[in-house]
């Protein structure tokens, strides 16, 4: 996995990196120490990556493989979304968006050429063209209740609502799905730097990835890693419910399956927000072991909090 090297040196002004098991861990120098209260939070997205689906077939071709309709992603509208193999097994999930008369599809870094390697199996016959755009492309997450006040004085514009996106010359900003108000803006480095700047300006406390993640864990956002891909299907990490499967678009890779899950019955894994004790931390793919040490699920999501020493955990039950 590769990362922006100007965008990593601007971060050593506001604490340490660190590489731990193919990811970037960023530690802030100030930072509050209940960070999740903080008012304006800038994150820096690392650990994330932008696949770009150009092409003349592109939406009839992705309308063919994805979890979501094709017909709704607009330029200033977004979608979470998934790709799922034959069985109706989530390979991975992502945001998609239009830009410039192609799609961008936003994830984990460590997914991206899992979900890259599917897609391209069935490109074969259609003139798409699969790739990664994270050399021109870098994201930071901005979040808290005065994050939309903040990049409206920032940049000039209105924030967009839920899975919608706006634009300022460049930068583009999207609002992640939940009922916290968190924004994903995406440019070029210098771009990205000077909105960074701008925010620090007003107040803004840098954070780690892991806040981002307690806030997906809060919104029930499930992002498929390595180790839970082709594990579940979109019910049981609750992709419905985000409006991330279509069910009256037509056939999709593993349509089949959602379909007859949806309407004849969910199944019985449950999606599941957990908080244990720090003692036993667990990461995503590790399975979540009861009070008697039999397995119980699987954990998809982690957070811990070493003021409470708890870790939030979100995992699908048995």
């Amino acid at each position: 996995m590769q990362f922006n090297p100007d965008f990593i040196k601007f971060l050593s002004n506001y604490g340490t990196l660190r590489l731990e098991e193919e990811e970037y861990c960023f530690v802030p120098t100030l930072t509050a120490q209940k960070e999740s209260a903080s008012h304006l939070l800038i994150c820096p997205l690392l650990n994330w990556t932008w696949l770009k689906v150009s092409g003349v077939d592109s939406k009839k071709f992705l309308q063919g493989q994805l979890t979501c309709d094709m017909e709704s992603v607009t330029p200033q509208r977004g979608h979470f979304a998934a790709h799922c193999n034959r069985q109706g097994q989530v390979i991975a999930t992502f945001y998609i968006y239009l830009r410039d008369e192609a799609y961008y599809l936003h994830l984990p870094s460590l997914s991206a050429p899992i979900l890259q390697k599917a897609l391209q199996q069935y490109a074969k016959f259609s003139k798409v063209v699969i790739e990664s755009a994270s050399q021109d492309l870098i994201s930071i997450g901005v979040v808290g209740a005065d994050s939309a006040k903040a990049l409206r004085s920032c940049l000039g514009l209105e924030p967009p609502i839920e899975q919608q996106q706006s634009f300022h010359e460049e930068l583009y900003v999207h609002r992640v799905p939940g009922e916290v108000e968190r924004f994903v803006c995406t440019a070029s480095v210098p771009a990205l730097i000077n909105l960074w700047q701008e925010l620090m300006t007003h107040k803004a406390v840098p954070c780690s990835e892991s806040v981002w993640h307690w806030y997906d864990i809060q919104a029930f956002l499930v992002h498929i890693r390595p180790k839970t891909s082709a594990l579940y299907t979109p019910h049981a990490i609750a992709l419905p419910e985000h409006h991330g499967v279509s069910f009256t678009k037509g056939c999709y890779t593993g349509q089949e399956i959602v379909a007859r899950m949806h309407y004849l019955g969910r199944g019985k894994r449950k999606l599941s927000h957990i908080t244990r004790n720090i003692d036993h931390p667990y990461s995503p793919g590790d399975v979540l072991l009861g009070e008697d040490h039999k397995p119980v699920g699987m954990v998809l999501d982690s957070y811990s909090d070493v003021v409470q020493k708890i870790q939030h955990l979100l995992a699908v039950l048995y």
